[in-house]
């Protein structure tokens, strides 16, 4: 008997990124497909040094069947006019997983979800990521969602296998100094002075790694790295391809409030948040979300130092968090779903 058909439908490689490890098990279940779109696309230049949609899908192809290349974007801010059903026939699918929760017209989703819905095929959206205001686009861009209490973050089961190492003070940047920002407080002097990280790296013996994002609209990466090595001595990552290492080897970690910070939160790294930084979210019951403040920062990290994993906060949360089993919750739930 053959199996029936699902479509991934990626469209953002950093909020896709959290579904790769359930893609082995679940094609276990049901034949895949894989449809790049947007960000994901190869019709989108990549901003960065290595390529994680290319790593990726290179360690995953062998468990899809078709990876169906979509159309891209050339620049921020452009769109994507095509109609997606043009790629790819829709009829042979039972259901598709939609990487985001957002409605995003532009890459013209709703009118790909309004294709799925005259053949009756569900879609299933997945958590953009931390949101203070969780986007939710049912009937927009998918039928029902995922969230981090059903699902959990399967990115993280793979934390499991790593070895700890206290090589580094990782720095987990969102925005930086030398560009627009929609927060207050961003990666410049002022959060170096403020946060007392020189001072912790004294007390602690340990270089600092800085971890920064890149981003399409400031396609000039190498600036960013520059940017922050005028301000401090340390290693910059824009990109790896093994982020689940460079959390590990962390002792301590100083974070914005992203996705990302759940990982060392998950392994018991101490980690402190900087409120301002970005979007709140999951972390408003988070005990090391502290003001950009030295004393709050280092108090924070002496306790979390003392005090272990916070696994109360985690299983509040993340759906097989403390035990890095998110992948079988997320097919327990999606089995209901689909």
């Amino acid at each position: 008997m053959s199996k029936s058909k699902l479509l991934l439908l990626f469209t953002n490689h950093r909020v896709a990124e959290k579904l790769w490890p359930v893609i082995p098990k679940l094609s276990e279940i049901y034949s895949l497909d894989l449809f790049l779109v947007g960000l994901f696309s190869e019709n989108t230049p990549w901003v960065g040094d290595i390529d994680e949609r290319t790593v990726k899908i290179n360690e995953y192809k062998k468990f899809i069947d078709n990876i169906i290349m979509g159309p891209g974007v050339k620049f921020h801010g452009d769109n994507i006019t095509d109609d997606l059903c043009d790629f790819i026939n829709l009829d042979k699918y039972k259901a598709v997983i939609f990487d985001d929760n957002r409605a995003v017209p532009e890459f013209n989703i709703p009118k790909f979800y309004n294709a799925c819905k005259d053949k009756a095929i569900t879609v299933i959206g997945n958590s953009h990521g931390n949101e203070d205001n969780p986007h939710n686009a049912i009937g927009a861009s998918h039928d029902v969602q995922m969230n981090f209490k059903t699902g959990g973050i399967p990115a993280n089961d793979t934390l499991k296998s790593v070895t700890r190492n206290n090589k580094h003070i990782l720095i987990i940047a969102n925005f930086l100094g030398n560009r627009h920002s929609p927060y207050s407080i961003n990666f410049n002097q002022e959060f170096i002075v403020k946060s007392g990280l020189i001072d912790i790296s004294n007390h602690y013996e340990l270089p600092i790694v800085v971890k920064i994002k890149t981003r399409l609209d400031n396609p000039d990466y190498k600036q960013s790295i520059n940017y922050v090595k005028t301000l401090l001595h340390c290693d910059v990552v824009s990109n790896t391809s093994d982020i689940d290492q460079l959390i590990a080897d962390s002792a301590l970690v100083i974070s914005a409030p992203s996705t990302l910070a759940f990982k060392p939160i998950q392994l018991g790294i101490p980690t402190v948040l900087i409120k301002g930084s970005g979007a709140i979210g999951c972390y408003k019951d988070y005990p090391g979300l502290v003001n950009l403040n030295q004393e709050e920062v280092f108090q924070s990290l002496v306790d979390q130092v003392e005090h272990g994993r916070y696994e109360e906060f985690i299983n509040n949360n993340i759906a097989g968090g403390t035990t890095f089993t998110s992948v079988d919750s997320y097919l327990e739930h999606l089995k209901s779903v689909i």
